[in-house]
């Protein structure tokens, strides 16, 4: 990093002015726990400003407060009526007739006359075929046999689908079971931690780089174990990957990477050293870096 150039910047003299947003301000706190010339740049600003300040005071004139009470008026100030005038709306009330047609059907009465009755009837003989009991008897049969078949197919494709259809529910409801007993699982270890007095909770805001980040460590400074939940953080890139470090001595130690599969899980980091002033994650290629790059910090939080 460029501390140079970062002092340069004027986001020291911007963070005395007290004009810098939250994430700047944790920012330039950061820097200065970790390299000791922006902290000097910074003790040095403060100074010079407050110097400044002290230097080119001007006290205000002593005829100012004969001249303010004399603008003052205590005179009862005169009631103002408004009268509001209220236009008269009128509402038109249309009236809709609806005429209704009724049809009413024409009765025809048909001519007087004779009516003739098997005009087309011949007057041929009738022949009538005799059946035979047994051939009446195995057409009934089989009917009553394909009307059996019809229907014991119906119910087999009807079980066939229920099945399936339990089949695919029972499925279902493992997986909701597993993601249920993982969910408890996740839940009851957050608040193990959040109750264990043992552990210090440090919550990690996001920078400039990931505003809405957000991430929380659980350091249990009696065994320096570290456990993160991560609240709010986008997926990595192709090739990268987010890498954990702490600030001990004014130093950035390397606390391990975050596993790409950080949803929903408490994921177990290097232990910490003592002495910790605060955590933060960069976005580092895959596999991790030595030093952090500065530029790719997406969350910090400070060890209070």
């Amino acid at each position: 990093m460029n501390i140079q150039a970062y002092i340069e910047s004027g986001i020291l003299e911007e963070y005395v002015l007290g004009t810098v947003s939250p994430q700047e301000k944790q920012e330039v706190e950061c820097m200065s726990h970790i390299y000791p010339e922006i902290k000097e740049e910074l003790l040095r600003t403060e100074n010079a400003l407050e110097e400044y300040a002290l230097k080119h005071q001007t006290p205000p004139p002593a005829s100012l407060k004969e001249s303010i009470f004399a603008l003052m008026n205590f005179d009862s100030a005169g009631d103002t009526n408004n009268d509001t005038q209220n236009g008269d709306n009128t509402g038109t009330q249309e009236t809709v007739r609806v005429n209704d047609s009724i049809e009413t059907p024409k009765v025809v009465e048909a001519e007087g006359g004779k009516v003739i009755v098997d005009v087309f009837d011949r007057p041929e003989m009738e022949i009538r075929q005799v059946t035979p009991l047994w051939a009446k008897i195995s057409v009934a049969a089989a009917i009553l046999l394909a009307l059996f078949a019809g229907w014991s197919a119906m119910q087999m494709g009807e079980y066939r689908k229920n099945n399936e259809q339990l089949a695919a529910e029972v499925g279902s409801m493992k997986g909701e079971m597993e993601g249920m007993k993982n969910s408890l699982t996740y839940t009851e270890s957050l608040a193990g931690m959040y109750r264990n007095p043992q552990y210090k909770v440090v919550k990690m805001a996001g920078m400039p780089k990931s505003p809405e980040s957000s991430v929380a460590a659980f350091w249990n400074q009696k065994t320096n174990e570290v456990m993160l939940d991560v609240e709010n953080l986008p997926a990595a890139p192709a090739g990268k990957q987010y890498q954990l470090w702490t600030i001990v001595g004014g130093q950035p130690v390397d606390m391990g990477m975050l596993d790409n599969q950080f949803s929903g899980k408490v994921l177990k980091m290097k232990n910490s050293k003592p002495g910790a002033v605060a955590f933060a994650i960069t976005l580092e290629k895959e596999g991790g870096v030595p030093s952090p790059t500065m530029e790719e910090m997406v969350v910090m939080g400070k060890v209070s």
